[in-house]
C-alpha cells in the first residue's frame, strides 16, 4: 500500500495529465470551443469552456474550466475550478481548487484539488485516484478507489477495493463497497450501520501531527510545481519565437548568457536599493523589483526548456514538434525540482540554470529592442 495516495495522485496529474500531442491550440481571456472538432484540442485562458464533441484528446488550463459533450480520447484539465459534465471515453486527469465531476469516464479518473466531488450522476469505468482537502464520492466507480484528504465522504458505489487516508472519514448508509475497505486515520471512521461493505474492513492508525505536516509540505511543493508547469506552458504559448531564439542562443553563447545572468542578478538589487534611497525613486524601484521577480521566474522556466531541449537532442530528434517541446519541459521541470532536494549540489545547479535563463532572456530582449530601433 502507498504511504501517501495524495502524493501519487498529484504526481500522476503532473506526469501524465498536463500535456498530450497537440494539433489545435487556443489561448485568451475567454476561450469557448463548440461544434465538432476532428483533432486534439489544447486551450488556456481565464475562462475555458469546451462545449464540443472532440474526436481526440483535450488539454485545458484556466481560471475556470468547463467541459461537456463528448471526448473520444483523454481529458486533462487544470484550473481554479474545474467542472466536467462530458462523456470521456478514455482516461481523465484533473487538478484544481474546486473539482466537480458529473459525467461518464470510460477509463481511469485521477483528480486533485481543494474540493473534489464525484456527483451522484458520475460514473468511472476504471479506477479512481483522488486527493484533496475534502473528497465526496457519490457516484459509481467501476474498479478500485484510492483517496487521500482532510475529510472523505463515501455515499456512492465502488465495485472494487477502497483505500482511504484522511483525518475525518465517513461511510454513509447509501454506500456500497464490493471489495475490501482499508483506511488510515488518526481515529476510527464513522461507518453507518446500513452501509454495505462486502469485504473486510481494516483500520490502520496513524500519528496525526507528523503525517499532517509531511502531507502539507508535499502538497504545497507539488502545487508549486504544478503552477510552474502551467506558467511555463503559458510562456511558451505567448512567446514561442522568444523561447526558440533563447534555445539557439544558449547553445551558441553559453558562457555569455551565464555571465550576463550573473550581472543582472547581482546588479538589479543594488539599483533597487539606490532608488529607494531617493525621494522620487520608490515607484521605479517597486516597478523594477516586480519585473526582476518576473525575470527570475521566466529565467528558471527558460532553463527548464533548455534542459528539455538537451534531452531531445540526446534522443537524436532532428525535428521537434510543439508537443515534444512541451513534454520535455514538463519532465525537465520535475527533474530540476528533484535535483533541488540534493544538498548544496542541487541548489547550486538550480542557481546556475536560473542565471542562464535570466541571461539569455536579457540578451534576447536587448537584441529585440535594438532591432526595433
Amino acid at each position: 500500500m502507498t504511504n501517501s495516495i495524495m502524493n501519487r495522485c498529484l504526481l500522476f496529474v503532473l506526469l501524465f495529465g498536463l500535456l498530450s500531442p497537440l494539433l489545435a491550440q487556443q489561448a485568451g481571456e475567454a476561450v469557448r470551443i463548440q461544434g465538432t472538432i476532428a483533432d486534439d484540442v489544447y486551450a488556456a485562458g481565464g475562462t475555458v469552456d469546451v462545449l464540443a464533441t472532440v474526436n481526440g484528446d483535450v488539454v485545458v488550463a484556466g481560471g475556470r474550466v468547463t467541459v461537456s459533450e463528448r471526448i473520444s480520447g483523454d481529458l486533462m484539465a487544470a484550473g481554479g475550478s474545474v467542472n466536467v459534465r462530458a462523456n470521456i471515453e478514455d482516461d481523465m486527469r484533473l487538478a484544481g481548487g474546486d473539482v466537480v465531476i458529473s459525467g461518464t469516464i470510460g477509463g481511469d479518473a485521477i483528480a486533485a484539488g481543494g474540493n473534489v466531488t464525484l456527483s451522484s450522476d458520475s460514473k468511472v469505468g476504471g479506477r479512481a485516484w483522488l486527493g484533496g482537502g475534502r473528497i465526496d464520492v457519490a457516484g459509481t466507480v467501476g474498479k478500485e478507489l484510492k483517496a487521500a484528504g482532510g475529510r472523505i465522504v463515501i455515499s456512492g458505489q465502488v465495485n472494487g477495493n477502497v483505500e482511504l487516508r484522511g483525518d475525518d472519514i465517513t461511510i454513509l448508509e447509501s454506500a456500497i463497497i464490493n471489495g475490501d475497505l482499508l483506511y488510515h486515520s488518526s481515529h476510527e471512521a464513522k461507518i453507518a450501520n446500513r452501509a454495505q461493505v462486502h469485504g473486510t474492513i481494516q483500520y490502520e492508525p496513524i500519528e496525526r501531527p507528523v503525517k499532517k505536516v509531511v502531507a502539507a509540505i508535499v502538497g504545497v511543493g507539488i502545487v508549486v510545481l504544478l503552477s510552474l508547469i502551467i506558467t511555463g506552458i503559458a510562456l511558451f504559448l505567448l512567446f514561442p519565437h522568444l523561447i526558440g531564439k533563447a534555445m539557439t542562443a544558449l547553445r551558441a553563447e553559453f558562457w555569455k548568457c551565464l555571465g550576463l545572468g550573473l550581472a543582472v542578478f547581482a546588479a538589479t538589487p543594488v539599483v533597487i536599493s539606490l532608488l529607494f534611497m531617493t525621494v522620487i525613486g520608490w515607484l521605479p524601484a517597486l516597478i523594477i523589483g516586480a519585473l526582476y521577480l518576473i525575470l527570475l521566474l521566466a529565467g528558471y522556466l527558460t532553463a527548464a526548456f533548455f534542459i528539455g531541449d538537451l534531452g531531445l537532442r540526446l534522443l537524436r530528434r532532428s525535428e521537434v514538434s510543439r508537443a515534444w517541446r512541451l513534454w520535455s519541459f514538463v519532465f525537465a521541470s520535475i527533474l530540476l525540482v528533484l535535483l533541488c532536494l540534493i544538498p548544496l549540489i542541487g541548489q547550486l545547479l538550480f542557481f546556475i540554470l536560473t542565471l542562464l535563463g535570466v541571461g539569455v532572456l536579457a540578451l534576447e530582449i536587448y537584441r529585440g529592442y535594438k532591432q526595433a530601433n
